[in-house]
């Protein structure tokens, strides 16, 4: 009978000891994820602030992807004075489109050398964010743009000569905005959707080096092709993290701009937390 408890209170152990082990594994193995995971959502920013610091940046997808919401989780993410046509957090300050201009020197004076010193009208290294470039600034008001805001385009050339800084713009189509601004951009984001997950939304994301291959909406390559990139540029897909409680900007600008109230008149939800 000693023999029998012996034997079995070693078999007890040895189960304890193994359960205990696999709770250690499984908790290893779950640090392991999350700490990949996190990893993971640190890139995407990091990924994110380079794009929106070493070019113009183009966001563009259709009404509710999260258009707006990457352009506010950047605001934040780099975390000092940025100017924009709509508010995206306490550190923008609203300018209009008109600011974006060279001092009245158009291409005539560049030729000429006929120059104008003008006085700085922008903060050097903050980036301008325009929202909804295809209702401020659309294509087919082109010829009307070229002539009444002809020193726009110069900004945007020398906007990194200036200002040490950048100009994005947000639109449903990629091709809407003024194409004298598409063609100082350098990354494409395409953004495909929003999912909420309670304290946080993750907006999925394609990115594109190159023009033609964001217009097509081309898919990313299933693996690393150098010859690939080559020929479409660099394709990558993305989810960008980000928490709900930093969107605080004013989610329907233009009802807030246009429409007249009365009173009485019900303007529940004017001013929202977020976009979806």
């Amino acid at each position: 009978m000693e023999k029998y408890f012996m034997y079995g209170g070693a078999g007890l152990v040895l189960l304890i000891l193994a359960a205990v082990f696999i709770v250690i594994i499984l908790r290893l193995r779950s640090r392991r994820q999350e700490k990949k995971q996190a990893d993971y959502w640190y890139y995407q920013n990091e990924w994110l602030k380079n794009a929106f610091d070493n070019f113009d940046v183009a966001v563009y997808g259709l009404r509710g992807t999260g258009k707006d919401v990457i352009f506010c989780h950047v605001a934040n993410l780099h975390g000092k004075k940025n100017y924009s046509n709509i508010y995206y957090n306490d550190l923008t300050e609203v300018r209009d489109l008109k600011d974006l201009h060279v001092g009245g020197n158009e291409y005539p004076a560049f030729i000429s050398g006929d120059i104008k010193k003008f006085t700085p009208n922008f903060d050097e290294g903050y980036h301008f964010f325009i929202s909804d470039a295809g209702v401020y600034l659309g294509c087919q008001y082109n010829k009307e743009l070229c002539a009444n805001y002809g020193e726009m385009p110069i900004h945007l050339a020398l906007r990194r000569h200036l200002y040490n800084s950048h100009v994005h713009t947000n639109s449903q189509a990629l091709n809407r905005p003024w194409d004298k601004i598409r063609e100082q951009q350098g990354i494409f984001i395409h953004a495909l959707g929003v999912k909420d997950y309670g304290d946080f939304l993750v907006v999925k994301a394609i990115s594109y080096t190159k023009y033609e291959s964001a217009l097509e909406c081309l898919p990313p390559p299933d693996r690393e092709d150098k010859y690939h990139d080559m020929k479409y540029g660099e394709i990558l897909e993305h989810d960008f993290l980000v928490p709900v409680k930093s969107l605080t900007y004013d989610t329907r600008h233009f009802k807030t701009i246009l429409l007249n109230y009365t009173e009485g008149v019900n303007k529940e939800n004017e001013r929202a937390a977020i976009i979806i």
